[in-house]
């Protein structure tokens, strides 16, 4: 199994939005988010499937870029303050889980 514990900050949404140009106010604004019953602004999903992504390219190697095949499903929100654990176990299965619970659920895996 692979792992990998990354703080999330407002900070790294901040970035990833400006990187991908997602602009959604549920983002950057911690009091508008609160005021929608979220505990904070909320991460970008994609940045969580290229956590996944990332872990599988350490796992496939080079056969990840012409072969992979990444499926997930986002179940819960990520927000700044929490600690997630992102795996990928020895079958493909992918999840990504904070101290509040899962937050993704998937499987990163090879076409024949």
């Amino acid at each position: 199994m692979l792992k990998k514990t990354i703080a999330q900050t407002q900070e790294k949404f901040d970035n990833y939005g400006k990187l991908n140009g997602d602009n959604d106010i549920l983002h950057y604004d911690d009091a508008y988010a609160k005021e929608r019953g979220f505990r904070g602004t909320l991460g970008h999903g994609l940045m969580y499937t290229g956590y996944v992504a990332d872990l599988a390219a350490k796992k496939y190697g080079a056969d990840w870029h012409y072969r992979g095949e990444l499926t997930v499903k986002f179940v819960a929100p990520v927000c700044p303050g929490d600690e997630l654990e992102v795996t990928l176990a020895d079958d493909g299965k992918a999840e990504c889980r904070s101290q509040f619970g899962t937050t993704l659920v998937g499987s990163a895996t090879l076409t024949r």
